[in-house]
């Protein structure tokens, strides 16, 4: 099968892993994305996403990608079904183009308006050999997000893909006088990202006179930045990735308000 002809590429591919920066994963994979384009630019989102955590990937993902110039390559390999029969996929959308594993990672990615062209990687001359069967981010999904850097059609990679594979984001629910939600995880300032999305809920928080409590803290108004409190005094926010954010002056929220992934938030809104 003749290649198809070059595309037009920023010449930059992003890093979205979980494989932290102690061993030598990382290391490799950008090795093995070298090797296909030794001129390309490799950009580290972050190395640290929760292992296996899928649905945080997704999230840094979809928060991340449209900042960067058209024509440039995403990698996500949080993969924790490496080696079964998950397929690979290069996707292209929006004038961007992805790379990994078709389990969910590319759902903030699909449900963002605009059309999409997905491919199973298939064509075995692009891979590594010999192919680890725990190692794609190495032998798989680095030689093809390096060949797509360099112009190579999604397409070449294989058969046409139509069904991705979708995560449920979980909503929250306004039901009556309360807005039910909950902690997604906690970012490295210690403040709590919830599921409260701006653009459904902020015209309720705006009005105020409503409150959340826990032990020993009440919030009770919606700031604009994180410095509207005083030093250690709990505040929420809408955040730059568009969700509410519970923060404290100064201080770490999840540890000062004692909440976690998965706790459930309830704001009480006035009646």
């Amino acid at each position: 099968m003749p290649l198809k002809k070059k595309e037009k590429r920023s010449g930059i591919v992003t890093l979205i892993t979980d494989f932290g920066w102690q061993a030598e994963y990382a290391g490799a994979m950008k090795g093995a994305i070298l090797s296909a384009n030794p001129r390309c630019r490799i950009v580290d989102i972050t190395h640290e996403v929760p292992p296996g955590d899928i649905l945080r990937a997704s999230f840094v993902l979809g928060n991340t990608y449209p900042y960067f110039p058209a024509g440039t390559v995403h990698l996500a390999v949080v993969d924790p079904g490496v080696g079964t029969e998950r397929r690979p996929l290069a996707i292209g959308k929006n004038g961007h183009f992805f790379v990994g594993p078709d389990n969910g990672v590319f759902t903030a990615v699909l449900a963002a308006p605009g059309e999409c062209a997905g491919y199973e990687i298939a064509r075995k001359e692009f891979f590594r050999r010999p192919l680890s069967a725990t190692f794609h981010g190495r032998d798989l999904f680095g030689p093809a997000a390096g060949r797509l850097s360099l112009g190579l059609p999604a397409r070449s990679f294989g058969p046409r893909v139509r069904d991705f594979a979708r995560l449920e984001f979980p909503r929250a629910e306004r039901r009556g006088g309360r807005i039910a939600g909950r902690i997604l995880w906690a970012d490295s300032f210690g403040n709590l990202i919830t599921n409260i999305r701006r653009e459904e809920h902020e015209p309720a928080l705006a009005e105020g006179g409503w409150r959340i409590t826990g032990k020993g803290w009440r919030i009770e108004r919606l700031s604009r930045t994180y410095g509207e409190a005083r030093p250690g005094e709990p505040l929420a926010l809408f955040g730059s990735a568009g969700y509410l954010e519970l923060a404290v002056n100064r201080g770490r929220a999840a540890e000062a308000l004692k909440l976690k992934a998965g706790d459930p938030l309830v704001i009480r809104l006035k009646r």
